[in-house]
């Protein structure tokens, strides 16, 4: 089974295709989201630039912009996802510690 048919475990609805889909999106981006985060440790915020056209200077490193975008994306897709499983009937195994059971929850909660 792969991890994002592990998130969406316990749902077996008319649209589980595009649910494992959208699953695999929303795991390859944490996995993105974690990697950016590492290298963003090692970088600075600001950076020197210089387009080779006569122009330089300092610019928000692009790491950081990328991280944003994704974190955005990120959250987008999970909400997503929580509002396809809870709309076509996703029922969490009642282990409360599911990634499919913290989806709905945080979902209800925001």
């Amino acid at each position: 089974m792969t991890e994002a048919e592990q998130l969406v475990a316990g749902y077996d609805g008319p649209l589980r295709s595009q649910v494992i889909e959208l699953a695999e999106n929303v795991v390859f981006m944490a996995h993105k989201l974690k990697e950016t985060r590492e290298s963003m440790g090692k970088t600075p915020l600001i950076v020197r630039y210089d387009n080779g056209g006569g122009q330089s200077g300092y610019r928000e490193n692009p790491v950081f912009k990328a991280y944003n975008q994704l974190m955005a994306d990120y959250r987008k897709s999970m909400q997503q996802l929580a509002d396809l499983l809870q709309t076509y009937g996703a029922r969490p195994q009642s282990d409360e510690s599911t990634p499919l059971f913290r989806i709905l929850r945080e979902a209800k909660s925001a």
